[in-house]
Protein backbone atom coordinates (compact mmCIF):
# COMPACT_ATOMS: atom_id res chain seq x y z
CA UNK A 1 0.00 0.00 0.00
CA UNK A 2 2.74 2.80 0.79
CA UNK A 3 4.67 2.06 -2.61
CA UNK A 4 0.89 2.96 -4.40
CA UNK A 5 1.07 6.03 -2.16
CA UNK A 6 4.46 7.18 -3.34
CA UNK A 7 3.46 6.40 -6.60
CA UNK A 8 0.60 9.06 -6.41
CA UNK A 9 2.90 11.24 -4.56
CA UNK A 10 4.82 11.04 -7.96
CA UNK A 11 2.21 12.76 -9.95
CA UNK A 12 2.25 15.85 -8.05
CA UNK A 13 3.96 18.52 -9.79
CA UNK A 14 7.19 19.23 -7.87
CA UNK A 15 7.10 16.54 -5.55
CA UNK A 16 10.32 14.53 -4.81
CA UNK A 17 9.25 11.61 -2.68
CA UNK A 18 8.88 8.94 -5.35
CA UNK A 19 11.51 7.56 -7.37
CA UNK A 20 10.97 8.68 -10.71
CA UNK A 21 10.73 12.23 -9.32
CA UNK A 22 13.50 11.79 -7.40
CA UNK A 23 14.93 10.90 -11.19
CA UNK A 24 13.60 13.42 -12.89
CA UNK A 25 14.42 16.31 -10.32
CA UNK A 26 18.31 14.89 -10.52
CA UNK A 27 18.21 14.55 -14.68
CA UNK A 28 16.70 18.41 -14.65
CA UNK A 29 19.29 19.84 -12.08
CA UNK A 30 21.64 18.58 -14.52
CA UNK A 31 20.69 19.67 -17.80
CA UNK A 32 20.01 23.25 -16.08
CA UNK A 33 23.71 23.43 -14.66
CA UNK A 34 25.20 22.38 -18.58
CA UNK A 35 22.50 24.50 -19.67
CA UNK A 36 23.05 27.84 -17.91
CA UNK A 37 26.91 27.24 -15.80
CA UNK A 38 28.87 24.70 -17.26
CA UNK A 39 31.62 26.04 -19.57
CA UNK A 40 32.31 22.17 -20.83
CA UNK A 41 28.55 21.76 -22.13
CA UNK A 42 29.16 22.21 -26.09
CA UNK A 43 31.93 19.45 -25.86
CA UNK A 44 29.23 17.52 -23.40
CA UNK A 45 26.60 17.90 -26.05
CA UNK A 46 28.86 17.26 -29.04
CA UNK A 47 30.83 13.44 -27.92
CA UNK A 48 28.10 12.66 -25.66
CA UNK A 49 30.82 12.25 -22.68
CA UNK A 50 33.54 13.63 -22.06
CA UNK A 51 36.34 12.22 -25.02
CA UNK A 52 39.12 14.87 -24.15
CA UNK A 53 39.24 14.38 -20.44
CA UNK A 54 37.37 11.44 -18.86
CA UNK A 55 38.07 12.71 -15.06
CA UNK A 56 37.89 16.00 -14.28
CA UNK A 57 36.01 18.61 -11.96
CA UNK A 58 35.24 22.01 -11.47
CA UNK A 59 33.84 24.79 -9.82
CA UNK A 60 32.09 27.36 -11.32
CA UNK A 61 30.46 30.46 -10.03
CA UNK A 62 26.77 30.82 -10.53
CA UNK A 63 26.13 34.40 -11.16
CA UNK A 64 25.58 35.32 -7.18
CA UNK A 65 27.81 36.50 -4.98
CA UNK A 66 29.58 33.79 -3.32
CA UNK A 67 27.41 30.40 -4.59
CA UNK A 68 29.26 27.64 -6.72
CA UNK A 69 28.42 24.84 -8.21
CA UNK A 70 30.66 21.90 -8.49
CA UNK A 71 30.59 19.39 -11.36
CA UNK A 72 32.73 16.25 -11.33
CA UNK A 73 32.43 13.82 -14.51
CA UNK A 74 34.23 10.45 -15.33
CA UNK A 75 33.19 7.49 -17.90
CA UNK A 76 30.03 6.80 -16.59
CA UNK A 77 28.59 10.09 -16.17
CA UNK A 78 28.61 13.92 -14.99
CA UNK A 79 27.33 14.74 -10.69
CA UNK A 80 26.51 18.37 -10.11
CA UNK A 81 26.16 20.00 -6.62
CA UNK A 82 25.31 23.55 -5.55
CA UNK A 83 24.11 24.60 -1.35
CA UNK A 84 22.57 21.52 -0.63
CA UNK A 85 20.97 20.31 -3.81
CA UNK A 86 22.89 17.42 -5.97
CA UNK A 87 21.80 15.81 -9.39
CA UNK A 88 23.73 13.31 -11.31
CA UNK A 89 23.29 11.93 -15.16
CA UNK A 90 24.66 9.20 -17.01
CA UNK A 91 26.10 9.71 -20.14
CA UNK A 92 23.72 6.89 -21.88
CA UNK A 93 20.81 9.27 -20.28
CA UNK A 94 22.02 11.95 -22.08
CA UNK A 95 22.65 10.97 -24.72
CA UNK A 96 19.21 9.30 -24.89
CA UNK A 97 17.67 13.08 -24.86
CA UNK A 98 19.95 14.47 -27.22
CA UNK A 99 21.70 12.53 -29.93
CA UNK A 100 18.73 12.83 -32.17
CA UNK A 101 18.27 16.82 -32.07
CA UNK A 102 18.46 17.92 -35.42
CA UNK A 103 20.70 21.05 -34.50
CA UNK A 104 23.21 18.69 -32.95
CA UNK A 105 24.84 17.79 -36.36
CA UNK A 106 25.69 21.69 -36.20
CA UNK A 107 27.67 21.37 -33.01
CA UNK A 108 29.17 18.12 -33.49
CA UNK A 109 30.90 19.74 -36.85
CA UNK A 110 31.77 22.70 -34.94
CA UNK A 111 33.37 20.73 -32.49
CA UNK A 112 35.02 18.15 -34.59
CA UNK A 113 36.65 21.47 -36.91
CA UNK A 114 38.68 22.89 -33.47
CA UNK A 115 42.30 21.30 -33.25
CA UNK A 116 43.01 19.63 -30.24
CA UNK A 117 45.04 21.77 -27.58
CA UNK A 118 46.01 19.57 -25.20
CA UNK A 119 48.32 20.65 -22.16
CA UNK A 120 49.13 19.90 -18.63
CA UNK A 121 47.84 23.56 -18.07
CA UNK A 122 44.59 23.22 -19.92
CA UNK A 123 42.48 20.33 -19.58
CA UNK A 124 39.60 21.11 -22.13
CA UNK A 125 39.30 20.25 -25.34
CA UNK A 126 40.43 24.10 -26.75
CA UNK A 127 39.65 27.41 -25.49
CA UNK A 128 37.22 27.87 -28.94
CA UNK A 129 34.90 25.37 -26.92
CA UNK A 130 34.68 26.81 -23.75
CA UNK A 131 31.60 28.89 -23.05
CA UNK A 132 31.64 32.76 -24.06
CA UNK A 133 31.93 34.69 -21.41
CA UNK A 134 28.97 36.45 -22.30
CA UNK A 135 26.66 33.77 -21.94
CA UNK A 136 28.25 32.63 -18.51
CA UNK A 137 25.86 33.70 -15.54
CA UNK A 138 28.60 35.89 -14.01
CA UNK A 139 29.68 37.50 -17.22
CA UNK A 140 33.58 38.69 -17.36
CA UNK A 141 35.47 40.08 -14.89
CA UNK A 142 36.44 42.84 -17.23
CA UNK A 143 35.24 44.12 -20.74
CA UNK A 144 38.94 43.13 -22.11
CA UNK A 145 37.79 39.20 -21.86
CA UNK A 146 35.10 39.51 -23.83
CA UNK A 147 36.53 42.11 -26.54
CA UNK A 148 39.51 39.48 -26.58
CA UNK A 149 36.53 36.79 -27.18
CA UNK A 150 35.35 38.16 -30.06
CA UNK A 151 39.02 39.09 -31.53
CA UNK A 152 40.10 35.33 -32.25
CA UNK A 153 39.18 33.46 -35.32
CA UNK A 154 36.27 32.12 -35.56
CA UNK A 155 34.65 33.85 -32.97
CA UNK A 156 30.70 33.49 -34.93
CA UNK A 157 30.75 30.32 -35.32
CA UNK A 158 31.69 29.84 -31.92
CA UNK A 159 29.12 32.23 -30.33
CA UNK A 160 26.03 30.79 -32.71
CA UNK A 161 27.35 27.30 -31.99
CA UNK A 162 26.78 28.05 -28.25
CA UNK A 163 23.52 29.46 -29.07
CA UNK A 164 22.42 26.36 -30.55
CA UNK A 165 23.97 23.66 -27.68
CA UNK A 166 21.86 26.20 -25.40
CA UNK A 167 18.48 25.17 -28.11
CA UNK A 168 19.56 21.63 -27.73
CA UNK A 169 19.48 21.65 -24.11
CA UNK A 170 16.62 23.68 -23.44
CA UNK A 171 14.22 21.45 -25.65
CA UNK A 172 16.16 18.17 -23.41
CA UNK A 173 15.11 19.84 -19.91
CA UNK A 174 11.15 20.19 -22.20
CA UNK A 175 11.49 16.43 -22.54
CA UNK A 176 12.28 15.77 -18.70
CA UNK A 177 9.77 17.98 -17.63
CA UNK A 178 7.05 16.59 -20.16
Amino acid sequence: MMDDQLDLLDQIAGETRGNAAQDRASKLFVLTALRDQMRHSLQFVAALGPDWQPRYSTDENIGRAGERIHSAWDKQGISVRAKEQTGHMSWDELAELIEDHPDRPRVVEFYTSVPHEKSERFAQHSFACYRPFELMPEGAPHQSWIDSEHARPDWNDRLETWKTTIKILNDAIKEVEA
